[in-house]
């Protein structure tokens, strides 16, 4: 509440100011998110004053929701690295200019199938252009009575337009395992465009049959 973080410990009950946690740096897909980020932070210097300004020109225009549902206005170099690390997380490459289109497509409602020593299958909507893209993302294997998810891990992504089957079996396994019958597993399709702006997600899950 107004920034504030209600807690406890052993010793009791308190407040803290809210903060981000500490991240370590890690492997795979959080090393190379890192790394795109630090990337994109640093070529804002070698931006022209020119094209900063019009970054944050486009900031100031495009106030985005943050964690606590607080509308907020971004700095030009923020944006900058916002889009671009989403546009590198994408496989594409860096933009010098700011987007220019905020729209982002909607994923509609995906399919999505768990057997649990067998196929896990998500298949897109398409209705993104080829030019867009779609974040494919699940959670971990959880009961069937956990109705919230919010811990993720990007399996692949795929073109905005993709209706194409996505079979995430090996790759799922590895990560997590095998999900037991009557477990639940949970998906998250982002939508991005392709200037790297993110709209908003869609949740879902598959009760592993």
């Amino acid at each position: 509440m107004a920034g504030v973080t209600a807690s406890h410990n052993r010793a009791g009950q308190y407040l803290r100011n809210r903060r981000a946690p500490v991240q370590p740096v890690g492997t795979g897909r959080r090393a190379f998110i890192k790394q795109a980020f630090g990337a994109s932070s640093s070529a804002w210097a070698a931006l022209s004053a020119t094209n900063q300004a019009s970054w944050v020109s486009f900031a100031a225009g495009h106030p985005i929701t943050d964690a606590l549902g607080q509308s907020i206005t971004l700095t030009g170099h923020q944006m900058y690295v916002a889009c671009n690390t989403q546009i590198l997380n994408c496989g594409g490459a860096t933009l010098v200019t700011p987007p220019v289109s905020a729209a982002v497509f909607s994923p509609g409602a995906p399919t999505f199938t768990v057997v649990s020593a067998a196929a896990i299958t998500f298949t897109p909507t398409g209705l993104g252009a080829a030019t867009d893209f779609l974040l494919i993302a699940f959670s971990p294997w959880v009961s069937a009575g956990v109705l919230f998810q919010k811990t993720f891990w990007q399996e692949r992504h795929v073109a905005g337009n993709s209706a194409v089957a996505v079979v995430a079996t090996t790759t799922y396994h590895a990560q997590f395992g095998t999900p037991p019958v009557g477990s639940r597993v949970f998906f998250r399709a982002t939508p991005v465009n392709q200037y790297g702006v993110t709209g908003t997600p869609v949740i879902g899950f598959a009760t592993a049959t």
